[in-house]
């Protein structure tokens, strides 16, 4: 699975793999797709996670 991912200080945006946003954002893979599902991002630190694509 990928995510899209902004990064808050540039506005840069870009598909990574689910397992490199969870270290990037400090969670782990099933909080972030739990919570892009309940909430449709998340925001932690400098990035915010908008989407995924299976």
């Amino acid at each position: 699975m990928h995510i899209m991912l902004r990064d808050k200080r540039t506005g840069a945006e870009e598909w990574m793999p689910l397992e490199q946003v969870a270290k990037l954002m400090s969670l782990t893979a099933d909080e972030i797709e739990w919570a892009l599902e309940e909430f449709g991002e998340i925001e932690i630190g400098d990035y915010i996670a908008l989407e995924q694509e299976w």
